[in-house]
């Protein structure tokens, strides 16, 4: 298990992370899902209320972690087709990211806890998927 940070494809992890967070962006706006997420924690938007920066720091900085661990991970598990790349995207998004946001919406204050987690496990589940397959085409 040698890896280094020279062996991450840092144009790959770049892509990726703006793809992963717009595309989850977007699946929680207004357009989309978003309007059923609110709903699902309780949040009532007011008429003004605007999004301030941490909305998008955050989630930027955790996609960028997830698509940098994606990166080690395609090269540890030796990913060497389309279908290897796309299994390991499925185990990482359906097996960790959309079973901890199960697990985290069953707290009190979520008003419906598996609308929300089918909605956001969803969207981290796909987005993580086509992280994965950006950075294995980006890295071939």
């Amino acid at each position: 298990m040698d890896i280094s940070l020279s062996d991450i494809n840092w144009l790959a992890v770049a892509v990726g992370t703006i793809a992963y967070c717009t595309f989850c962006g977007i699946w929680h706006r207004q357009f989309a899902f978003g309007k059923k997420w609110e709903q699902a924690m309780g949040f009532d938007r007011p008429p003004n209320w605007k999004e301030t920066n941490i909305y998008y720091i955050v989630p930027l900085i955790s996609c960028f972690a997830t698509t940098v661990v994606i990166s080690i991970l395609l090269k540890l598990t030796n990913a060497n087709s389309f279908t290897d790349a796309l299994t390991l995207g499925l185990l990482i998004g359906v097996g960790f990211a959309t079973a901890i946001v199960f697990t985290t919406a069953v707290i009190p204050t979520m008003k419906k806890p598996l609308v929300f987690g089918a909605i956001t496990g969803t969207a981290q589940a796909i987005g993580i998927t086509i992280v994965t397959l950006i950075i294995y085409a980006i890295s071939k």
